[in-house]
């Protein structure tokens, strides 16, 4: 019988739940690693949305856009695609969630403010 390692996370004949020893701070820094690849992903389409815009409503569909951005992208793995696909499925997912909550923030806003055809209103007139 071969001696026992001093570091038990070498001892092959020890079975643990997790291949790999991992700590809580690693784990955390990996979920906190996807939220931000999502929120970078969903301020693409709300940057579209606010340049189409004119920036007119923009301002309250930014948090929409991220938060649906986020629930966008964790929905693809509670679905239980939980492998490298599901991953990369999150990456659209996340852009069409942000894209679909900036819309909706937009028209929220525009609906709140009373003026829903500002562009027309403000431009500038040709001279003469």
């Amino acid at each position: 019988m071969p001696p026992p390692l001093l570091c038990p996370a070498l001892d092959r004949g020890r079975v643990t739940p997790d291949p790999v020893s991992v700590t809580v701070e690693a784990r955390l820094a990996f979920i906190f690693l996807f939220f931000f690849i999502w929120c970078v992903l969903g301020v693409i389409p709300w940057a579209a949305a606010a340049v189409w815009t004119r920036g007119r409503g923009a301002l309250l569909a930014l948090p929409l856009a991220l938060a649906a951005a986020a629930a966008a992208g964790v929905f693809v793995p509670l679905v239980g695609l939980r492998d490298t696909t599901g991953f990369f499925l999150s990456l659209p997912a996340a852009l069409l969630g942000s894209a679909l909550a900036s819309v909706a923030g937009i028209a929220v806003s525009r609906r709140l403010s009373g003026r829903r055809d500002v562009a027309k209103a403000e431009a500038p007139r040709p001279r003469r």
